[in-house]
């Protein structure tokens, strides 16, 4: 310990650190019964350097924590030594190189925290003796080997964290041998092919990201055997394509289903209106088709529906406006056509979150409610109006008012050019000589045509005949 305290002296003050001290008193130390060192804590001391090889003469150590500093340099082959450690955590530092092989000789080890280093090349194949593994974390690394296999033969485990890696290769089948596993995260790395179809035979898995790689191919029927999953990150494979699974709503604790930014085609199952949990449904800038499933004004916990980047068509789904906790709602760039419903402006994700529906085909009056201006709500203050709102380029009509100026949240972009080429409606925003704004973040003004003035009210356009605002 004193070779030890020497190596650590110019970071952490260790004055407790004495031969004359019982072990009980010694700082960031831990002890068993017999005086042996259980347990060492030296995380967020700023200890730069390479970790003391003089570790691994602490063969009693149960626990050590390292995390959150400078150390830097290879891992010591010395911790192979340690045949005694559960817990080994490094997390947050700058090591470097290839994880050693030796360390497959700490058999007893239940949690290995390796991620957000600089680790190079792969898993050693030695690993599959740390059968007791329940956590193992080697995320945000620079590790470029094909997918480790090895991680299949840790039968306890938990949790698999591999993400922020250069992982390659397919998702292996002989994952489905982890029936403990309850956290997936293989995000974010090289990974192609398609889902195997054991991805099903996990029984206990609650959150799995898959999100960020280059997977191809539609989802395995079985996924949808996953009864216990709540959060599903796919979004981001490109090349993942296919319809939704159409018994997608046996998965019933689901509570996030983001899939964005992939080549998913055909409808929303209406099966998607039995998960009643979800609390966020992310399809955007997929090529999905049809309608939305009038259901989906069931699933009371939804917060965020993304489905912009589609074509999806039919008229705007009414139910929404009734969904108590949705906050945002973005269904631009596809499409819907028709009038808004009645009761759009009163609804709370119009009066209180964010709501974008601009390139679409709707049309017809916007007037909701007897009295008020459209889009322009009676409690005008910042946190009463619309947050982040945009209709822009579709053809709704509305009526310009001075009440409007105080309305700086919703975002509307018309004109006629813009009306006439969408579909052909007969649109005179601004008196018909100019696009309307309805900025967000600031007042409500006419940009006017060559040859047309704003009125002092910026809301309408008239001839220029003086040169100056009328």
């Amino acid at each position: 310990m004193m070779e030890l305290k020497a190596a650590l002296t110019p970071y952490i003050n260790l004055t407790s650190w004495t031969a004359t001290n019982p072990c009980a008193a010694w700082w960031l130390i831990t002890c068993w019964t017999n005086g042996l060192v259980r347990r060492m804590d030296i995380s967020s001391k700023a200890i730069q350097g390479n970790l003391p090889s003089v570790i691994g003469n602490l063969t009693s150590l149960d626990e050590f924590f390292a995390t959150t500093n400078w150390l830097q340099g290879p891992l010591p082959d010395s911790f192979s030594q340690l045949t005694a450690i559960k817990n080994l955590q490094l997390f947050k530092n700058y090591f470097e190189g290839p994880i050693p092989a030796s360390w497959g000789n700490m058999k007893n080890l239940v949690q290995l925290h390796l991620n957000l280093n600089y680790f190079s090349g792969g898993l050693p194949d030695t690993f599959s003796q740390l059968t007791n593994m329940q956590k193992f974390y080697v995320s945000s690394n620079m590790l470029n080997t094909s997918f480790p296999t090895v991680v299949c033969t840790m039968k306890n485990l938990r949790e698999l964290r591999l993400s922020y890696n250069r992982f390659t290769g397919s998702v292996p089948s002989c994952l489905s041998s982890l029936s403990y596993l309850y956290y997936l995260y293989i995000d974010t790395n090289q990974l192609t092919g398609s889902l195997p179809a054991t991805i099903g035979s996990l029984p206990a898995l609650q959150n799995l990201f898959i999100n960020q790689n280059s997977l191809n191919g539609p989802l395995p029927p079985t996924i949808t055997k996953l009864t216990n999953l709540r959060i599903l990150f796919m979004s981001s494979n490109p090349y993942l394509d296919g319809p939704l699974p159409s018994d997608l709503g046996n998965m019933v604790s689901l509570t996030d289903f983001v899939m964005e930014f992939a080549a998913f085609n055909g409808t929303i199952p209406d099966s998607i209106t039995k998960l009643t949990r979800l609390s966020r449904i992310l399809l955007d800038n997929c090529r999905f088709t049809g309608s939305i499933p009038q259901g989906i004004s069931n699933l009371n916990a939804l917060t965020v529906l993304y489905l912009e980047g589609n074509r999806f068509h039919g008229s705007f789904p009414a139910g929404l406006l009734t969904l108590p906790k949705l906050n945002l709602l973005n269904l631009h760039d596809n499409q819907f056509s028709g009038p808004l419903p009645s009761g759009f402006l009163n609804s709370t994700i119009v009066t209180a979150g964010q709501i974008n529906i601009h390139h679409n085909y709707f049309n017809g009056p916007a007037t909701v409610v007897a009295g008020i201006s459209p889009y322009c709500p009676k409690d005008q203050t910042r946190n009463g109006v619309f947050y982040q709102s945009s209709l822009a380029y579709n053809c709704v009509k509305y009526s310009s008012t001075s009440a409007c100026a105080l309305a700086p949240r919703i975002e509307t972009q018309l004109s006629p050019t813009t009306c006439q080429a969408f579909c052909g409606a007969d649109v005179a925003p601004c008196g018909g000589h100019g696009t309307c704004w309805f900025g967000i973040g600031r007042s409500v003004s006419c940009d006017c045509d060559p040859g047309y003035v704003p009125t002092l009210d910026g809301l309408s356009c008239v001839a220029d005949t003086t040169g100056v605002v009328v």
